[in-house]
């Protein structure tokens, strides 16, 4: 009788632990990934990326901001130094194909808060 007590006890307690707590969580970011090609970069810190998205969807444009951050293969730089490379990989059909442009962006805001050059694929 004793033992279906304390198992009785354990297994009360068992349920009443955080792991069956109800949790929301916000989105607190959501991305794009395209190629170099349908992308046009900001000219400046307070500028658009505009781009589509697929071929029957509409044109897109979201903001930057001062505090929108700049990668190119996984390092940080400036968004001078991001439009030089896209401009020397616009050059080619091959960088305008394979070189990837993920645009992450508060999807409350709609300000972008990073981009990103890289290898497609």
């Amino acid at each position: 009788m004793f033992r279906v007590v304390i198992a009785t006890v354990a297994l009360s307690l068992s349920t009443l632990s955080s792991a069956w707590a109800y949790r929301v969580l916000d989105q607190i970011e959501n991305a794009y990934e395209l190629t170099l090609g349908v992308v046009t970069l900001p000219a400046g810190s307070s500028g658009s990326v505009i781009f589509t998205a697929c071929e029957t969807c509409r044109t897109t444009s979201l903001r930057v901001s001062a505090e929108t951050t700049y990668f190119a293969n996984g390092s940080q730089v400036s968004l001078a130094d991001l439009r030089g490379l896209a401009d020397r990989l616009r050059a080619t059909a091959a960088g305008r194909e394979r070189t990837a442009v993920y645009v992450f962006y508060d999807p409350r805001t709609l300000q972008v808060t990073r981009l990103a050059l890289g290898s497609a694929g």
